[in-house]
C-alpha cells in the first residue's frame, strides 16, 4: 500500500478503536429488581393533567403522601402533537410508542385536536371481558402517522406471555386492549374493590380521570366527558386525589404501585406528576435511561417498566425503558421530601419558562446576525474614516463579532444560574448570559493568543466545544432547559448533542483545530500540525458518537471526513478519488462498529445508535429515513434559522470575499496570512453540508454553526485588516531635539 493511503488509513482506525472503545461505556440505570420468587402485584393508577404544582398536603393528602414514602419525577407526555390528550396517554402505554387519537373530523381548521373519551362496550358481570369502541380511530390514526406505534402491543405481550391483568376504567382498556380492541378482564371504577382483590391477577392498571383545565382549553369546539368532574381545576385535582386514595387504601400489600399523570391538562403542555411506591421505590427520586435526567421519566417508558416487574421479555420495538429510582437509602437523593418536591417542580418550571422565550430568543438571534452582517458590510466595503480613526472602527467591529460569538454558548452557561426562579425569568437570563459573553470575550482577548491573527478565534471556539463537551460527559445538565438546548416536554432528545448543539460543537472543534494547526504550520512544524489536528478530531468524535456521552449518529458523518480531510491537507497530501472513498468507506465502517456495540448491550441499556440497528433488522429504516426527511424539509421551509443560511453566504461571497477599493478582500487578506485558514474553512463547510443532509432537522446545522463561524470569521479578517492599516500607517514623526545651545537673544544666566 503506498504510503498515503496507508496514512489515511492508519487515521481512520485510530479514530475507530477510540469511538469502538467508548461504545460500551454507557450509563449503566440502577435496578429496582421484581423481587424474587411469585411476582409481586403491579399497579399502574393513570390520570391526566397533575402536575407537582397542584399537590399540597391540605387540598390533596393522598398524592403528597407520595412524595414523603415513594420515588417521586416529572413525566414528559409529548405524543403526537404538542398537547396530549389523556388518550394519547393510555394509548403511549398499549403501544409503548407515541399514539393518539384521530383528528376531529369536524373542526374546521385540520391541526385542531378535540380530546375526546374512550368508549368501552361490555364487562357489565365483575371483571368481565369488553371491547373499546373507539379503537378503530385509534388503529386508523398510528397507521397514518409516522412513529410505528401498534396500539394493542401491551396487550398482545402480556396474553402471550399467559399474564393475567385487570383494566379498570376506560382509559385503562385502551392500554390492556389487544390489538382486536378486546380486553379479557374489565370493570368500571365502582368494581375497584373486586378487581384489586383477585389474588390471581398480578396486573392491575386503573383510570382514576383527567383533569382537564377550564382555563387553558384546546382550540376548537368544546369536549364533552372526558373531564374527571365538573368545575375548577382544583376541584378535578381533589377528585382525582380521591380517587388515588380510593385505589391505594385497596391495593395489596406489597405490590408496587405507579402514580402517574399521562396526559396535559389543556393546550400548554407541561411535565406531569409520577410516583412509585413499593418493593424497589422508597423514597428518592424516579430515573429512566430513556432520559438520563434524575427525576424525569416518559410515558413512553411505562410499557417497559410494567414487562420488567412483571418479568416478562420485552418486544424489541419499545423505545423506552424501565422506570428504576435514585433512592435516599443509596445517597442518590436527599433526605429531606421538601428537596426533592423542590427539584421535580424546578424541572416544570424551567421548562416552562424557557419554552416561552425560544422563539424570541431564536428571532433575536437571527435579526442580530443579519445586522451584524450588515455593520460588517458597511465598514469593509465603504472609507468612512482613515488612519487611526479607520483603525478604531475596525477594532470595534472585530470585538462586536466576538461578543457575538460568544452568545451561543453563554446560553448554556447561563443554566449554572437557576434563572427561571425569579419573578422577571426573560431580565435574569439576559443578565446572566450578557455577564458570561463579558467574561468571555475578556478571555478571548486578553489571553496570551490576543495579538495572533487566529488567536481570539481559536479562544473563543475551543471554550465553546469544550463546554458543551464537560456538559454531555457530566449528564447534559446545562442544555436541559436552556434556550438553544434540550427542551422535556418536546421530549425529542434528552442528553447527548441535539442537532443545534452538534452544530456549535462541531463548528467550535473545526475552528478550534485550525488556529492550532495554524501556529504549528507557521512554526514549521507541519507534522506536529497534522497530529493535532487528527487528535482533536478523534476526541471530538468519540465524544460526539459515544453512546454514553454525545449518543449522535449523524454527527460522526460529517466528522470524520472533515477532520481526516483536513489533517491530510495539513500535511500537504493532495486528495485523490481514491482517498475520498477510503475515507467515506471508514467513516460508515466506523459507525456501523460503534451501532452494533450499542445493540448488542441489553435493551434497557441501548442508545438510539442501537436501536436504529434493531429497526434496520425488523425493517423499518425507510420509515425513519422518510420522516426524517419530511422534518428537514419543513424546518428548511418553516425555520427563521433558515434564513441565515443564504445571508451568511452572500455575506462571505459579497463582503469578505470581494475585492475592496483597496486591494484584495478581507477574507483573503486573512488567507494570506493564514496557511490553513483557507482549507480549514472549506473542511469547516463539509462538516456542516453533511451534517445537514443526514440529520432530521438538519437545517439547524448550518444555520447554528454560522452563528459561531461567521463572527469568528469576520473578527478574523478584520483582525488581518487592522494590521495591514498598522503597518501601512507611517510612524509618527519624532519631535525635534531641544538644543542646549543658547540662543542670541537669550541672556546668559
Amino acid at each position: 500500500m503506498p504510503i498515503r493511503p496507508r496514512l489515511v488509513a492508519v487515521l481512520l482506525g485510530i479514530s475507530a478503536l477510540g469511538l469502538s472503545a467508548t461504545a460500551t461505556a454507557a450509563v449503566a440505570p440502577s435496578a429496582a429488581a421484581a423481587p424474587s420468587g411469585p411476582v409481586a402485584p403491579v399497579v399502574l393508577i393513570g390520570t391526566g393533567g397533575v402536575q407537582w404544582s397542584d399537590v399540597s398536603a391540605q387540598a390533596t393528602p393522598n398524592l403528597a403522601r407520595l412524595a414523603q414514602v415513594g420515588s417521586i419525577g416529572d413525566v414528559t407526555v409529548r405524543s403526537v402533537k404538542p398537547a396530549a390528550c389523556p388518550v394519547d396517554g393510555w394509548l403511549a402505554v398499549s403501544s409503548g410508542r407515541r399514539a393518539a387519537d384521530e383528528r376531529d373530523p369536524k373542526a374546521k381548521d385540520p391541526a385542531v385536536r378535540v380530546c375526546r373519551p374512550v368508549e368501552v362496550s361490555g364487562g357489565v358481570a365483575p371483571l368481565g371481558s369488553a371491547t373499546v369502541t373507539t379503537w378503530p380511530r385509534y388503529v386508523t390514526e398510528a397507521d397514518g402517522e409516522k412513529f410505528d406505534a401498534t396500539p394493542g402491543l401491551l396487550g398482545d405481550t402480556l396474553a402471550t406471555a399467559d399474564v393475567c391483568a385487570t383494566a379498570v376504567g376506560p382509559g385503562a382498556a385502551a392500554a390492556l386492549a389487544r390489538r382486536d380492541g378486546t380486553v379479557a378482564r374489565y370493570s368500571p371504577l365502582t368494581g375497584l374493590g373486586g378487581a384489586l382483590s383477585s389474588s390471581d391477577c398480578p396486573l392491575t392498571v386503573v383510570d382514576v380521570g383527567a383533569v382537564r383545565d377550564p382555563g387553558d382549553p384546546l382550540p376548537g369546539p368544546a369536549e364533552q366527558g372526558v373531564a374527571i368532574t365538573d368545575g375548577s381545576r382544583a376541584e378535578q385535582v381533589k377528585a382525582v386525589d380521591d380517587a388515588v386514595g380510593q385505589v391505594l387504601a385497596a391495593v395489596p400489600d406489597g405490590a408496587r404501585v405507579l402514580v402517574l399523570s399521562l396526559a396535559d391538562a389543556g393546550a400548554t403542555p407541561h411535565l406531569q406528576l409520577g410516583a412509585a411506591t413499593g418493593p424497589g421505590y422508597g423514597p428518592g427520586w424516579l430515573w429512566t435511561s430513556s432520559t438520563r435526567q434524575v427525576a424525569l421519566v416518559q410515558a413512553t417508558d411505562v410499557t417497559p417498566t410494567l414487562l420488567h416487574l412483571l418479568d416478562v421479555p420485552e418486544p424489541n420495538t419499545l423505545v423506552g425503558s424501565p422506570i428504576t429510582n435514585r433512592s435516599v437509602a443509596s445517597g442518590q437523593a436527599p433526605a429531606s421530601a421538601a428537596d426533592r418536591l423542590e427539584k421535580v417542580s424546578d424541572l416544570d418550571q424551567a421548562a416552562q419558562r424557557v419554552q416561552k422565550l425560544v422563539a424570541p430568543f431564536f428571532n433575536g438571534l437571527v435579526i442580530a446576525q443579519l445586522l451584524l452582517y450588515g455593520g460588517a458590510a458597511i465598514v469593509l466595503r465603504h472609507r468612512w474614516a482613515s488612519g487611526s480613526k479607520r483603525r478604531r472602527l475596525l477594532t470595534l467591529v472585530r470585538r462586536t463579532a466576538l461578543v457575538f460569538a460568544c452568545v451561543p454558548v453563554s446560553t448554556y452557561l447561563a443554566n449554572t444560574v437557576p434563572w427561571w426562579r425569579y419573578q422577571h425569568a426573560l431580565l435574569m437570563v439576559v443578565l446572566v448570559v450578557a455577564a458570561y459573553v463579558t467574561a468571555l470575550t475578556l478571555v478571548a482577548q486578553l489571553g496570551p493568543w490576543r495579538r495572533r491573527l487566529l488567536g481570539p478565534f481559536g479562544a473563543v471556539a475551543g471554550l465553546t466545544s469544550l463546554v458543551l463537551a464537560a456538559d454531555i460527559v457530566t449528564g447534559s445538565r446545562l442544555q436541559t432547559s436552556s434556550l438553544m438546548g434540550l427542551q422535556p416536554v418536546v421530549a425529542g432528545r434528552f442528553y447527548g448533542f441535539s442537532n443545534v448543539a452538534f452544530a456549535l460543537f462541531g463548528t467550535g472543534a473545526m475552528l478550534f483545530a485550525i488556529a492550532v494547526a495554524d501556529h504549528f504550520v507557521q512554526s514549521g512544524r507541519r507534522k506536529v500540525a497534522a497530529a493535532a489536528v487528527a487528535l482533536i478530531g478523534v476526541i471530538a468524535t468519540a465524544l460526539d458518537v459515544s453512546p454514553a456521552w454525545g449518543s449522535d449518529f449523524g454527527g460522526p458523518l460529517g466528522m470524520v471526513p472533515a477532520f481526516a480531510v483536513l489533517t491530510l491537507l495539513v500535511l500537504g497530501i493532495r486528495l485523490t478519488w481514491r482517498k475520498v472513498i477510503l475515507i467515506g468507506v471508514g467513516t460508515v465502517a466506523m459507525l456501523t462498529v460503534v451501532s452494533v456495540l450499542d445493540w448488542l448491550r441489553p435493551t434497557d441499556s441501548q442508545t438510539h445508535l442501537g436501536r436504529f440497528v434493531q429497526t434496520v433488522i425488523d425493517g423499518g429504516a425507510w420509515q425513519v429515513i422518510s420522516r426524517k426527511g419530511e422534518q428537514n424539509l419543513s424546518i428548511l421551509f418553516g425555520s427563521v434559522l433558515s434564513i441565515l443560511v443564504p445571508f451568511a453566504a452572500l455575506f462571505v461571497v459579497l463582503v469578505l470575499m470581494r475585492p475592496s477599493s483597496v486591494g484584495a478582500g478581507a477574507l483573503q487578506r486573512a488567507y494570506d496570512r493564514s496557511p490553513t485558514l483557507r482549507q480549514g474553512l472549506g473542511c469547516l463547510l463539509l462538516l456542516l453540508g453533511i451534517g445537514f443532509a443526514v440529520n432530521d432537522s438538519g437545517t439547524a446545522i448550518p444555520a447554528v454553526g454560522f452563528t459561531l463561524a461567521i463572527p469568528l470569521i469576520i473578527a478574523a479578517s478584520v483582525q488581518a485588516l487592522e494590521d495591514d492599516e498598522r503597518r501601512a500607517s507611517p510612524a509618527p514623526a519624532a519631535a525635534p531635539a531641544r538644543s542646549t545651545e543658547p540662543s542670541p537673544g537669550d541672556s546668559p544666566a
